[in-house]
């Protein structure tokens, strides 16, 4: 089992993590508790400030000075082209995310409702329209509440992931000497691409090709 505060390996019976000291929930105490505490609250204040990328250095002057200046940048980012994949999933996979809609639950909770009332319909009294509507009503109330708190903590960790994965990628980038590429530019197939254009005489120089945008 993973402690869900520290993230380290803990035994399947423990309760109190040894290395954080923090109560090490499971999945389905997470789930069960999670529309009443408020468990994106420890990823966003984990949150670390964003780090700004520098500004772009002067781009060398003469074609020959450019082409050798992307293949050395190229070689320096493809070092860590994996954490630029990793930044593109995490912005891909925000796209679909979606709030829970109030609409649908309170259809499905209806539904439930009436599915389990008309069930027990024949074993009770009095058929009550009153007990059927506080039915369907904390049905969809407890279902969709649980669902937000779900979302927001799944979307804070998100953000969170992140948030990390950038400011990484930004310190790369300001660690590197002399880069005359903006951040977006620096991908490295997108390099390669510049790379091309200029041998080929696509374009003239790097400003050219970047003021294109292609």
């Amino acid at each position: 089992m993973i402690c869900k505060e520290c993230g380290e390996k803990i035994s399947g019976i423990t309760r109190i993590c040894p290395h954080c000291g923090e109560r090490a929930l499971v999945d389905d105490e997470l789930e069960t508790w999670s529309f009443i505490a408020d468990t994106a609250e420890k990823h966003r204040s984990a949150m670390p400030a964003a780090v700004v990328p520098a500004e772009p250095s002067a781009v060398p002057n003469g074609l020959d000075a450019q082409i050798a200046g992307l293949e050395r940048l190229k070689t320096y980012f493809t070092k860590h082209s994996n954490l630029f994949q990793v930044v593109e999933d995490l912005a891909s996979m925000e796209g679909g995310k979606r709030r829970p809609s109030i609409g649908l639950w309170g259809l499905g909770g209806g539904l439930a409702a009436a599915l389990f009332y008309l069930t027990l319909s024949p074993f009770l009294p009095h058929f009550v329209w009153a007990y059927f509507f506080v039915l369907w009503g904390a049905v969809t109330s407890i279902g969709y509440l649980r669902a937000g708190r779900k979302y927001e903590r799944r979307k804070a960790e998100h953000d969170l992931f992140r948030r990390r994965a950038e400011n990484e990628l930004c310190t790369i980038y300001n660690a590197c000497e002399d880069c005359f590429l903006p951040i977006e530019w620096t991908v490295p197939p997108r390099i390669a691409r510049i790379v091309s254009a200029l041998r080929t005489g696509e374009a003239n120089s790097v400003q050219e090709f970047l003021a294109r945008g292609v």
